[in-house]
């Protein structure tokens, strides 16, 4: 059972620290967040620029687009530069379809919500990439990945009480199942039809696992509402179990979304990559599940002890997974690995800045040399972005901004 080697793996790594990735110099630190901000102010001025004339707009657009791929090739602290022009031009392609898309869908979403929807495209992308596929936008990986704001939110927020929120796993349990269920309200209808989505490209006769991983990832999360009941002690409720199972049964349906099923190799990594996604998602995320009592692995430890040892046994866990599959047939297996696990550790350093209380100064001062910046730079870089792009006027030319960007982001 794949969830029992992962939870025996979990007990069995290491909580030593182990991170074999670039260090930076006080210097360099320095010279990085002088070219990021540059960049950043770069991006805002080329917005900014957005011309008048009609005719001299798709100059701009593909200039624009030039100036992207060119960071893309040059880039090397995130590792972007050793993605193949192939790879990355039908990266850029499948992120811009799916933000049309999304729009299209729902012109009401957020950018917020598409992000973190995106964010599971792009997971699809690299396993696309990693199984020997080729890398696409399809409405099925649009349909799942869109699910992610429309439940895993709801079932998250704190607004939205048990009973509704047990009424709505009802229904979807039995829409999932193949049911055709009226939807009661704008929100459901709006999930059935991602739904359909999915159904319309894999036939529930001829790909039985998509459906099943489907409902397994609901099952973990109807079952991670057992984290909100009330605020439990350790070994009170298996955290441990509805980790692996969420994380693992979320990527387990991405990997099925590709061509409807995937190999035990294919499924052992997307399990485990789920789950090692998982535990940064909730490092990433304690503050907000101390405020709202949801507990996690992270959030029920964090101020009773200092979190390094738990994430020490986070970032081996990634390596460890990464390193020991055996599902990557791409040509360039070796890069691809390599990029995937320093853009997992640099997710979970950056977290650690974000929630350095729960962390002892000794190991601050250890992680902090494979920062690509300076502590003092990563705590305020959220603020900062949000507040040069919130600089932004509303409009230029009497083209909206969000109308702007979605032209940026047209094929």
């Amino acid at each position: 059972m794949i969830s029992l080697h992962y939870r025996n793996l979990w007990w069995s790594l290491s909580s030593d620290f182990n991170i074999d990735m670039d260090t930076y110099s006080e210097g360099e630190k320095k010279k990085k967040e002088k070219e990021f901000n540059t960049l950043i102010d770069r991006i805002i001025k080329y917005i900014e620029s957005f011309p008048e004339d009609i005719s001299k707009r798709k100059i701009w657009r593909d200039k624009g687009n030039k100036y992207i791929d060119k960071i893309i090739s040059t880039d090397g602290m995130f590792k972007l530069g050793i993605i193949d022009k192939d790879m990355k031009d039908k990266f850029i392609k499948a992120t811009k379809e799916f933000i049309s898309s999304s729009k299209k869908f729902d012109k009401n979403l957020s950018y917020e919500d598409i992000g973190q929807a995106m964010r599971n495209l792009w997971i699809v992308n690299m396993l696309q990439q990693a199984f020997g596929e080729e890398i696409k936008f399809t409405n099925a990986i649009f349909g799942y990945s869109m699910l992610y704001p429309y439940t895993d939110n709801y079932l998250d927020s704190i607004e939205v009480n048990k009973d509704k929120k047990i009424e709505f796993n009802n229904r979807f349990t039995k829409r999932l199942g193949g049911e055709k269920i009226i939807a009661n309200n704008y929100h459901e209808e709006q999930v059935y039809r991602l739904v359909q989505l999915i159904e319309d490209d894999f036939d529930r006769e001829n790909y039985p696992e998509v459906y099943r991983s489907l409902k397994l990832i609901h099952s973990a999360q109807i079952n991670s509402l057992r984290q909100q009941e009330y605020n439990s002690i350790p070994y009170e409720k298996d955290i441990l179990g509805i980790s692996i199972e969420k994380g693992g049964a979320s990527v387990i349906a991405d990997g099925n979304l590709i061509r409807g099923e995937m190999t035990k190799n294919e499924e052992m990594f997307s399990c485990g990559y789920g789950f090692l996604l998982q535990l940064g998602d909730d490092l990433q995320d304690i503050k907000d599940d101390l405020k709202n009592d949801h507990i996690t692995i992270m959030s029920q430890l964090a101020g009773k002890y200092y979190l390094d040892a738990i994430v020490n046994k986070l970032i081996n866990l990634t390596i460890k997974v990464v390193d020991d599959a055996e599902c990557f047939v791409c040509k360039n297996t070796k890069e691809l690995k390599e990029l995937i696990k320093n853009n997992c550790i640099y997710m979970i350093l950056f977290a650690i800045i974000d929630n350095k209380e729960y962390f002892t100064q000794e190991y601050l001062e250890n992680i902090k040399n494979y920062l690509p910046f300076t502590i003092e730079f990563c705590e305020g870089l959220k603020a900062d972005i949000s507040k040069k792009f919130k600089n932004l006027k509303k409009e230029y030319h009497g083209v909206e901004i969000e109308e702007i960007i979605m032209y940026f982001c047209e094929l």
